[in-house]
């Protein structure tokens, strides 16, 4: 990862990692969805479908016009594409313009997640790994979230039929991703704490409520 950022001049997030590394706790919200049960998303200020990652890829990935920082986040979704992970969904306009990206990531592919992810997921094989949001900044106001997470599950799993359940991991202080992972249909259902001492790793994983994020978060889900 170091190697990569480094080619790619991304100094700040070489600085962040290794201090992250040396001495750090962070909590991310784990949210289920049940794939067996249907969900109705509040709509979008836009029309919205999904289509496969490879079908529109090109526009995906396209950084002429965006700030250096979400270039960079951008840069972190191609790792994952250029990975081979399936699973790769965009919720895309009428005019097929990319709105929304998402992958959930199949079972078959466990100890791809494992190798790349580390100890980031409770992985089984019935679940589907959900991971590299990305809404392009055209779109941050139009109330994609809900609808473009809910779109996107609903074509993975027809994908991978065999998957009942899928599970995302929104840092737990951002309020609008655990919020919106909500609206996509998705469940509270436990905590992810990554602590870092001195290079050495630690992931828990602990059961909570939405009271217990609302205490807290104050007011993540109202």
């Amino acid at each position: 990862m170091l190697g990569e950022q480094a080619k790619n001049g991304d100094i700040a997030g070489i600085k962040k990692d290794v201090n992250s590394w040396m001495w750090s706790e962070q909590r991310y919200c784990g949210l289920r969805r049940d794939l067996t049960k249907p969900y109705q998303a509040p709509k979008a200020d836009i029309d919205l479908h999904a289509v496969p990652i490879e079908d529109v890829a090109d526009k995906v990935f396209g950084v002429e016009g965006l700030s250096e920082r979400d270039a960079t986040y951008l840069e972190r979704r191609r790792r994952i594409f250029d990975a081979g992970f399936k699973g790769g969904f965009v919720a895309v306009t009428a005019d097929n313009d990319p709105a929304y990206l998402q992958w959930l990531i199949p079972p078959s592919q466990n100890a791809l997640t494992a190798d790349f992810f580390g100890p980031l997921f409770p992985l089984d094989d019935e679940t589907l790994v959900v991971e590299g949001a990305w809404i392009p900044p055209t779109y941050r106001k139009a109330n994609v979230f809900g609808e473009g997470l809910s779109l996107v599950t609903e074509a993975a799993a027809k994908a991978a039929p065999d998957a009942t359940s899928a599970v995302c991991f929104p840092e737990l202080a951002n309020k609008g991703a655990v919020r919106g992972s909500a609206l996509g249909g998705y469940e509270i259902s436990h905590l992810r704490t990554d602590t870092w001492r001195l290079g050495r790793r630690t992931v828990t994983f602990t059961d909570i409520t939405v009271d217990d994020v609302n205490r807290m978060v104050p007011g993540t889900i109202k």
